[in-house]
């Protein structure tokens, strides 16, 4: 089962030192409005919780799906393993400018923040 983008909520993540959106379901890719980015993520093969690969779509071990204002970098094979600790952090964005800043929650939102 698949959902609309827009009428869910996220929880802002960084992804690959990037502002994301993480769900945990699966998002239609034809709700996504142009210009952001959508990606599965795909947790390991004990199910233990663990995102280990980024992929435009993934069919088995379907952990979530990220959002994002920019392309990520992907191998030619268009998978991208994930380092969990320089390519993942449950946190948004930290550092100066940012201490005010109020958590995405929707499209909308992160679209404001975040979108050129």
């Amino acid at each position: 089962m698949t959902f609309h983008a827009m009428t869910e909520h996220y929880e802002e993540i960084t992804v690959c030192r990037k502002p994301a959106l993480f769900t945990s379901i699966r998002i239609k890719r034809d709700t996504i409005p142009d210009g952001l980015y959508a990606y599965d993520v795909r947790h390991d093969d004990k199910c233990r919780g663990i995102p280990c690969e980024i992929a435009p779509f993934v069919m088995v071990n379907h952990w979530g799906t990220i959002i994002l204002a920019e392309p990520l970098d992907l191998p030619d094979d268009g998978r991208r393993y994930i380092d969990e600790d320089a390519d993942w952090n449950y946190a948004p964005l930290d550092g100066e400018d940012t201490a005010n800043h109020k958590p995405c929650t929707t499209i909308s939102d992160f679209m404001t923040a975040y979108a050129h």
